[in-house]
């Protein structure tokens, strides 16, 4: 009678024992295949992990001014869609890396995708307001769309904030004011532009040009 006791009892850890054995080892196949779908997916989408981000900032910063300086549009698209890949990535870590979202907008500027530019700029001016950097790609954005007060705003927080000797700051600056008819504004950094690059004959002339024009009234105050 005692001994069938002890033998229940046995039996009954027994199977206690090969329930925990098999918990346990199936917790571990869902967590293992769990990290291998990961890193599967990851490949098949031909995404790196983030496990160095100063490796893949590099590598989309490499892409990114090879995009913007190359002539070559398939070439410029190319560069450029690898960067934008990198930078969305790194984004996703780090939202709050204002110079990472301007880079994005400079993309789908470039790209042509202008709404999506506009947005990505407006994140980043939100996140780092008195960047001269982002302000100057702003301006930049906004330059080659036309609106020129928009631009011009940009480029004056740029100058501001550390442009000030930058020439194309300056150039740009005094482009705008010469469209919007303020030609003793635009005079004022055409001459500056110019003691940054003096050997610039063309802006010399320029600003010759600019004292045998009369305006009656200015266009913009």
């Amino acid at each position: 009678m005692l001994a069938g006791s002890w033998i229940k009892i046995l039996n009954t850890m027994q199977i206690h024992k090969i329930t925990n054995f098999h918990i346990l080892f199936v917790v571990f196949a869902i967590v293992f295949g769990f990290q291998v779908c990961i890193k599967t997916f990851a490949a098949f989408y031909n995404e790196p992990e983030v496990t160095n981000y100063k490796a893949v900032e590099t590598e989309a910063d490499r892409y990114f001014y090879a995009g913007l300086q190359t002539e070559d549009q398939s070439l410029k698209e190319a560069y450029l869609s690898q960067a934008l890949g990198k930078y969305m990535l790194l984004l996703d870590v780090y939202p709050n890396n204002a110079i990472i979202a301007t880079h994005i907008g400079v993309i789908h500027d470039n790209l042509k995708h202008y709404k999506t530019a506009d947005n990505y700029f407006f994140r980043a001016v939100s996140i780092e307001p008195n960047n001269s950097y982002i302000n100057f790609y702003i301006g930049e954005y906004y330059f080659a769309q036309k609106q020129y007060e928009k631009a011009l705003k940009y480029y004056q927080t740029a100058y501001n904030t550390g442009y000030s000797k930058f020439y194309e700051v300056n150039l740009k600056i005094g482009t705008i004011y010469e469209r919007l008819g303020d030609i003793n504004r635009a005079k004022t950094y055409y001459t500056r532009a110019s003691l940054i690059k003096p050997n610039f004959t063309e802006l010399q002339n320029k600003i010759k040009s600019l004292d045998n024009i009369y305006y009656s009234k200015s266009d913009y105050k």
